[in-house]
C-alpha cells in the first residue's frame, strides 16, 4: 500500500471530522422528514436535502480548507488512473465490496425489524414502490436517489473519507482500515440498522484507496454499489 504524504491529525479530531458531517446531516433529517410525511411527500426527501446541503458543502469545505494550510500537502490524490489498472482495481474491489457484506447482511432485516419498533414511522430512507405515488414524485425520488447516493454523495464521500481523512489517521494502515470503516459506518446516523454492513463494505474501499490513484477508483465502487441497491430494492418493491 502507498500512503500519501501527509501530516496526522490526532485520534480526536479524526475522530470528529470523521462524525461531524452526519451527525449534522441525521439533524437536519430528522427535522425535515416528519413534515414531508405531514405534506404527503416522501421523507427521504429530506435526506436528499442533508446530503445537498450540509454532507457535500462541509466536507468539500474541510478538504479545501487543509488544502489552504502549510502544515499538509497533497490534501487529495485525485488523479485518473489509465484503463487498464482501472480495471485492475475496479474490478476485484467491486467484488470484495458487494460480496463482504453478505457475511452479516443476513442480520440487517432483523435490526431493521428492530430498529422500526424504535424509529418513527417517517424515518424511512427505501424509495418506495414505483407508481405508488404520484408521478412527479416518483420522478424527483429517483432522480434524488441518483444524485445524491450514486453520483455526487459517493464521490464526495470517498474524497473526504479515503481521500483526505483515511491517509491522516495517526496509525499504520493496518488499523487506520478499520478504523476509517468504522468511523464511516457510524458516521451514517440515518441509517442506525446498517452500521455492520456499512463497515464492512468500506473496508476495500479504504484498502484501495491507499494505492496510488485509488481514491478515483474507491469513488466508482462506492457509486455503483448504492446503484445496484437502488435497482435491488426496486425490483424487490415491483414485486411485491
Amino acid at each position: 500500500m502507498t500512503v500519501l504524504h501527509t501530516s496526522p491529525l490526532s485520534w480526536p479530531r479524526s475522530i470528529v471530522l470523521h462524525l461531524a458531517p452526519g451527525t449534522a446531516a441525521t439533524v437536519l433529517f430528522i427535522a425535515t422528514a416528519p413534515m414531508l410525511e405531514q405534506a404527503g411527500l416522501p421523507p427521504v426527501w429530506g435526506m436528499f436535502a442533508a446530503v445537498l446541503l450540509v454532507l457535500v458543502p462541509s466536507q468539500l469545505a474541510i478538504i479545501r480548507r487543509w488544502a489552504s494550510d502549510g502544515r499538509i500537502r497533497s490534501t487529495v490524490d485525485v488523479r485518473w488512473p489509465d484503463a487498464r489498472r482501472f480495471l485492475v482495481l475496479f474490478l476485484p474491489t467491486l467484488a470484495a465490496a458487494v460480496l463482504a457484506p453478505g457475511l452479516v447482511q443476513w442480520l440487517e432485516p432483523a435490526l431493521h425489524r428492530t430498529m422500526q419498533g424504535v424509529l418513527p414511522a417517517w424515518w424511512n430512507l427505501d424509495p418506495g414502490t414505483p407508481g405508488a405515488r404520484p408521478a412527479w414524485q416518483t420522478a424527483i425520488t429517483l432522480t434524488g436517489w441518483l444524485l445524491c447516493f450514486v453520483v455526487i454523495g459517493p464521490i464526495t464521500e470517498e474524497l473526504y473519507f479515503r481521500g483526505f481523512l483515511l491517509p491522516r489517521l495517526p496509525s499504520r494502515p493496518t488499523l487506520a482500515v478499520p478504523a476509517n470503516a468504522i468511523l464511516f459506518a457510524l458516521y451514517h446516523g440515518w441509517q442506525p440498522y446498517t452500521l455492520l454492513t456499512v463497515a464492512i463494505f468500506a473496508v476495500p474501499l479504504a484498502v484501495v484507496a491507499l494505492r496510488p490513484r485509488g481514491v478515483v477508483v474507491a469513488a466508482a465502487v462506492h457509486g455503483t454499489v448504492n446503484l445496484i441497491g437502488l435497482l435491488v430494492m426496486l425490483y424487490v418493491e415491483l414485486g411485491r
